[in-house]
């Protein structure tokens, strides 16, 4: 019996920057659940999972599928919200979505926990002054 190999020429690795300005901003706050005041910088840009056992963001929530959504952080204005068929979908101020584009000061909700928004335009992190 021959065994399985990857073939590494297949596998691209999740893009994590160069998409968003160098001046923008784009953090997710958890405004409710049990992970009520974390925030998560994604202003780097790129793709992100969202779950209990996700290591881009993950969350305390028992409603929350182990893998339960992806952030595309695409360019300017372009940032999405997928679901990756999660037992208890994911809701997009309050509508549950497959897939769309998201903005400032929208709320995404998994299981118990929500997320708020924010994109900061023209912003400069405390780091570089």
């Amino acid at each position: 019996m021959e065994e399985t190999k990857l073939d590494t020429k297949l596998h691209v690795p999740r893009l994590k920057s160069g998409l968003v300005a160098a001046d923008t901003r784009v953090y997710l706050r958890v405004i409710a659940g049990p992970d009520s005041g974390k925030v998560f910088d994604l202003s780097s840009g790129g793709c992100y999972i969202v779950g209990r056992q996700a290591e881009d963001i993950p969350l305390n929530d028992p409603k929350v599928s182990s893998r339960h959504a992806e952030i595309k952080i695409l360019g300017p204005d372009e940032y999405y919200i997928i679901d990756l068929a999660s037992t208890n979908g994911t809701l997009l101020n309050g509508k549950r979505v497959e897939r769309r584009k998201f903005r400032h000061d929208d709320e995404v909700q998994l299981g118990d926990t929500i997320l708020k928004v924010a994109v900061l335009d023209g912003t400069v992190p405390v780091s570089s002054l």
